[in-house]
C-alpha cells in the first residue's frame, strides 16, 4: 500500500487533480477532486470512531462515495468487508456476519431495505449512510495517512465468485501485488482507468482502484445502467488509459471497430478518443475466440489469471510479455509450480489468510485448476468443457418444450445461440413449420457444426424455416428484432455475455431457455434479480432456467459530453 499513501500524502489537499468522474444518464460529467474525495473520507472516518481490529461492511454501487469508504478505513487501519456487486442477501450475511458497522451509499440503503427481514447484519449493527455532498460540508480538514508501515488484514472478500468462504487480505500482500504490477506495466497506464467492472468486484479491490491510486490518476465511472453496446460511445468521450475488458464489452468492442473499419475511421480515435489503443485487460474471463477477434482488429486485450487467494493477479500478459492464448507469466512475487496431477499451485509474498480451518496447510495455495507452464514461463489453463459433447442428441423432454413454446407463442421471431445439442434447431423450425408462420434463426460458432445443421434441416425440410449462421457472440446484437423466443444452449461463461448481446432485440414478454449447464451463477444473479425479468428453474431433464424479459430493451444514450481539460497521454500497448 505504500504507493497509494505516498500518492495520498502528495496530492490528497489538491483541488485540480480529478480522482473521481461520474458521467450522468444525459452524458454529463461531474468531476471530484482528491481533496474534495479525501475530505469526505476524514469526515467519515470521524464519524465511525472505531479501533484497527474492527470489520466494516461496504455496501456501496460503482459510485464516488465508494471510494470514499475505501479511503476511510484506509487512515483507520480498519478492515474492509465489501460485498460484491450481485451477491444474494444469503451472501451478503455470511460476509456481514461480523462486522461493527456498515457503510452504505443510496444503492447500498436500498438493498438494505430490501432485505429487511432477511437478518443480512449482526444484531444491533449501525448503518452508517455515505453520502459524498454531506461529507464534503461536514468536512473537519484535511485527510490523515498514518505514518507507520505495519502490516494488517485491510480486507475480507469472497475466497472465490460465488462462495461463502472468506480470505483476508493483507495490506503488504496488497503492496507486493501492486509493485510487481507497476513494474511491467508502462507509467501512467492507470492514469484515467475506466470502470466497466463494478468496483466491487476482485478485479477492482486489489487492482484498477489501488492501481489508479499509485498513478496519480483517476477513476472513470459511466452512466448507471449503460448497455455494453453503449460502451464505445462513452469511452471514446472519456479518453482512457486503462479499460478493463469483460465479455461484453469485448463484443462492443468488436462491433464498434468493425464499423469504423467500414467508415475509414482510425480505430482507436473512434472507441477511445485518442490516437493509440490504452491498455486492455481482462476483468473477468473473457473466452479466447472473443479475445482473437479483438486482436484481429488491432485491440490486443492482454489476459490474466487471478484470484481472491493470492491477492488478485497470480500470471498476467503485458505489453513486454505477451503470448496469446496463455494467461501471461506469474508476476514478481509469485510462486508457481505444477502440482503432480497437473493442478496450478501458488505461493509466495501476495498469499492472503485463510479464514477456514479446511485449507490445506502445505504452503501452497491449492487453485484447483489444471494447467502447464511452457519452457518461457507462460502459463496455459487447461480448463474442462463443463459444456455437453458436440453431437449430443437432444432429450425428448426439451424438444416437446422447444416446439411446444413456439406452437403455442405462435413466434414470429426465435434466435437460438450455439446449440451445442443436434436437434434444437430441428424442434423450434418444426413448431414454426406447424404454425405456418416463423423465423428461426440459429448463431452457430464452429463453422462444421453450422454446415451440418444446415444438411440436415434440408434433409427434413425445415430449411425454409430456419436459417443458421456461422456466427458468434458480436453477430447477437443484429439478431432480427424484437425477438419473442430465445435459446441459450452454449457453455456457462457464455450464457451472460449471450444474454447481454441479445437484450437490445428483446421486447417485454421475451422469454429465454438457458439449458442444462448454461445457467451460472453471474448468469442467475441477473435473470433472478427482479428488475428485469421473472425467472425460474424447470427441472426437465439437465434442467432449464426460463426467464421472461419485463422492461423494454435499454434506449440507446445519447453520447457524453467531453470534460474541458488537459488531456493524459495514453500508453500505446506493443504488439506480441
Amino acid at each position: 500500500m505504500r504507493a497509494v499513501e505516498t500518492v495520498l500524502r502528495r496530492h490528497a489537499e489538491d483541488g485540480d487533480r480529478p480522482l473521481v468522474e461520474v458521467t450522468a444518464e444525459d452524458g454529463t460529467a461531474v468531476v471530484h477532486s482528491y481533496r474534495e474525495i479525501t475530505r469526505a473520507a476524514r469526515a467519515l472516518g470521524d464519524r465511525l470512531d472505531l479501533g484497527p481490529r474492527h470489520r466494516v461492511g461496504i455496501l456501496c454501487g460503482d459510485t464516488a462515495e465508494a471510494v470514499v469508504a475505501e479511503l476511510a478505513l484506509l487512515a483507520l487501519r480498519v478492515t474492509g468487508c465489501p460485498v460484491p456487486p450481485g451477491a444474494s442477501a444469503r451472501t451478503a450475511a455470511a460476509l456481514l456476519a461480523d462486522v461493527s458497522a456498515v457503510l452504505a451509499d443510496a444503492r447500498g440503503l436500498a438493498l438494505l431495505a430490501a432485505w429487511a427481514d432477511r437478518h443480512v447484519l449482526p444484531e444491533g449493527c449501525p448503518v452508517v449512510p455515505v453520502d459524498l455532498a454531506a461529507l464534503t460540508d461536514a468536512a473537519p480538514g484535511a485527510y490523515r495517512v498514518p505514518d507507520d508501515d505495519r502490516d494488517w488484514i485491510c480486507k475480507i472478500l469472497p475466497a472465490s465468485a460465488g462462495s461463502a468462504g472468506r480470505v483476508g487480505i493483507r495490506a503488504h500482500a496488497v503492496g507486493a501485488h501492486l509493485d510487481a504490477l507497476r513494474a511491467e506495466l508502462p507509467a501512467g497506464a492507470f492514469a484515467r482507468c475506466a470502470v466497466t467492472v463494478p468496483l466491487g468486484a476482485l478485479a477492482h479491490q486489489v487492482a484498477a482502484t489501488p492501481m489508479a491510486l499509485a498513478d496519480g490518476g483517476c477513476l472513470l465511472l459511466p452512466p448507471r445502467g449503460i448497455p455494453a453496446t453503449a460502451l464505445p460511445e462513452w469511452t471514446a468521450t472519456v479518453r482512457p488509459t486503462a479499460l478493463a475488458v469483460t465479455p461484453p464489452a469485448a463484443t462492443a468492442l468488436i462491433g464498434a471497430a468493425r464499423t469504423a473499419r467500414r467508415e475509414g475511421r482510425a480505430v482507436p480515435a473512434a472507441l477511445f478518443g485518442t490516437p493509440a489503443v490504452p491498455l486492455l485487460w481482462c476483468g473477468t474471463e473473457v473466452p479466447h475466440p472473443l479475445l482473437r477477434e479483438c486482436e484481429g482488429l488491432g485491440l490486443p486485450v492482454y489476459a490474466g489469471y487471478g484470484l481472491a487467494g493470492n491477492t488478485g493477479a497470480v500470471s498476467w500478459n503485458t505489453p513486454a510479455a505477451r503470448r496469446s492464448g496463455t494467461v501471461g507469466r506469474p508476476l514478481s512475487h509469485v510462486r508457481a509450480e505444477i502440482g503432480p496431477d497437473g493442478e496450478l499451485l501458488v505461493g509466495g509474498a501476495g498469499l492472503a489468510v485463510s479464514l477456514s480451518p479446511d485449507e490445506p496447510a502445505d504452503g501452497w495455495l491449492h487453485t484447483g485448476v489444471r494447467a502447464a507452464i511452457d519452457a518461457d514461463g507462460f502459463v496455459h489453463l487447461v480448463r474442462p468443457d463443463p459444456a455437453r459433447h458436440t453431437g449430443e442428441p437432444l432429450t425428448p423432454e426439451i424438444g416437446r418444450l422447444l416446439y411446444s413454446l413456439v406452437r403455442s407463442l405462435r413466434a414470429d421471431c426465435v434466435v437460438a445461440f450455439d446449440g451445442t445439442a443436434d436437434g434444437s434447431l430441428d424442434q423450434l423450425a418444426a413448431g414454426a413449420r406447424a404454425n405456418g408462420t416463423g423465423h428461426i434463426v440459429g448463431h452457430v460458432p464452429d463453422a462444421h457444426r453450422a454446415a451440418d445443421t444446415r444438411a440436415r434441416l434440408t434433409a427434413a425440410g425445415l430449411a425454409p424455416w430456419a436459417e443458421v449462421r456461422h456466427a458468434g457472440l458480436h453477430d447477437l446484437g443484429r439478431a432480427p428484432a424484437p425477438v419473442d423466443l430465445a435459446l441459450l444452449d452454449c457453455r456457462p461463461d457464455l450464457a451472460l455475455p449471450a444474454l447481454t448481446a441479445l437484450e437490445g432485440r428483446m421486447r417485454p414478454g421475451t422469454i429465454v431457455l438457458a439449458l442444462g449447464s448454461a445457467p451460472t451463477g453471474p448468469y442467475l444473479d441477473r435473470v433472478r434479480d427482479g428488475a428485469d425479468y421473472l425467472s425460474m428453474p424447470l427441472p426437465v431433464a439437465a434442467g432449464v432456467e426460463v426467464s421472461i424479459r419485463l422492461t423494454p430493451a435499454p434506449a440507446h444514450r445519447p453520447a457524453p459530453r467531453p470534460v474541458p481539460g488537459p488531456a493524459t497521454p495514453t500508453p500505446q500497448p506493443s504488439g506480441e
